[in-house]
């Protein structure tokens, strides 16, 4: 299997990691600090609003430290 395969592999099965945020994409502590609630209660907006339809989830790759890790981030659908 080479690199395009690969690539092809991901774009179907929907893991491509991107390593920028795009504009209005936000992390789930930023949106709590937004919306001034707690973890348990921002895990159930999250939730009920990506089963809704109402956010959108994409996965970034963040540096902390010398560790990169996958962190969801939302933004806000308008309708």
């Amino acid at each position: 299997m080479n690199t395009k395969d690969l690539k092809a592999l991901e774009n179907m099965f929907g893991n491509v990691w991107n390593d920028k945020p795009d504009k209005g994409f936000f992390t789930r502590k930023a949106l709590q600090d937004m919306w001034k609630c707690g973890e348990r209660a921002m895990s159930r907006r999250i939730n009920a609003c990506v089963k809704n339809n109402l956010l959108e989830m994409k996965m970034y790759r963040v540096k902390s430290g010398m560790v990169t890790r996958p962190i969801p981030h939302y933004r806000i659908i308008k309708k």
